[in-house]
Parts: structure tokens; C-alpha cells; sequence
């Protein structure tokens, strides 16, 4: 499975919640800290973005059967999908040829709904799922905070109130 985006907070949690169930996680990562990030969290294989083609290809020569897509180029994403693999996408990028090559794609909304956060959170709890937090700032930081996660980071930013 490959998760574009994995180094962000949704994409820490996909990564763990994947291989926890056994799926091989490729995940984008540039390299260094990003890498040491996202295979600390369980990916098998970080590879850059910035090359995604050739890193992807290199661990999955016909392709990975399931993309999740949090970041980046949703086309060259599905393009490294083997026919008839899962395509899903949080930013409501759908590959254009999904239909001839039997792929399944889904637009991803967030739902948090109790029983599924209740889940999440049981799995926190248990010591199964961690939540990487890289700053806590304070309510008056809010728009730094803001700021801060456009930049991008490693994991979650959390906003004290």
C-alpha cells in the first residue's frame, strides 16, 4: 500500500493502522527524519516524493494494489497502481482512467462520528495506535499554529484551550 502524504498526522495514522493489519506500507518520505518518521511508525519503505516513480517502482515493479492519497500528485499517484487496485483520496482527486484499468477509487470525507473515534481512541489506550504529536501550542499561537501546519510536519500540531 502505498500513502502519499505520510508524514502528516492522518498519514501517521494510516501507516500504523495498515501494517497493523498486515499490508506492506510504502510511504512518501524524503530522506532523514521523514524516513526515520514514517518506518519508527511501521512503513516497510520510504520513498521521496520528489522521485516517487522510480522509489515506488523499485520496491513494487507491477505496481501497489491500494494508494491512499493525503498529498501530492493524485495523477502519478494512481498512475503507480496495479489494474484493478484501490485508489482513495482525501483531497477528492479521482484518476481519470479508473474505470478502463478496474480500479476502485473513493473520495475519503472526514466522518468523525463517536464509535469511530471511540475505536481510535481505545486503540490509543491499548498502546496499539500512537498519536505523534511534534508541538503543542498555546490558544493565543493558534494562528502560528496554522501557520506552522501549512509548512508541514511530522505527525500532528495540537492547539491547547
Amino acid at each position: 500500500m502505498l500513502i502519499s502524504g505520510a508524514t502528516g498526522g492522518v498519514g501517521a495514522l494510516a501507516i500504523q493502522l495498515a501494517a497493523s493489519r498486515g499490508a506492506t506500507v510504502i510511504a512518501t518520505a524524503r530522506p532523514g527524519a521523514e524516513t526515520e518518521f514514517v518506518t519508527g511508525l511501521g512503513a516497510a519503505h520510504a520513498v521521496d516524493h520528489a522521485d516517487l516513480a522510480a522509489g515506488v517502482r523499485a520496491v513494487a515493479p507491477g505496481g501497489v494494489h491500494a494508494a491512499l492519497h493525503l498529498a501530492g500528485d493524485g495523477a502519478a499517484v494512481a498512475d503507480l497502481l496495479a489494474d484493478g487496485g484501490r485508489f482513495a483520496s482525501t483531497v477528492h482527486f479521482t484518476p481519470e482512467n479508473a474505470g478502463e484499468r478496474g480500479l476502485k477509487a473513493t473520495t475519503v470525507m472526514a466522518d468523525p462520528n463517536p464509535a469511530t473515534l471511540a475505536l481510535l481512541a481505545a486503540e490509543v489506550v491499548q498502546g496499539r495506535l500512537r498519536v505523534p504529536v511534534a508541538r503543542v501550542y498555546p490558544l493565543e499561537e493558534a494562528r502560528r499554529a496554522i501557520a506552522d501546519f501549512t509548512g508541514g510536519t511530522l505527525g500532528k500540531l495540537a492547539v491547547s484551550i
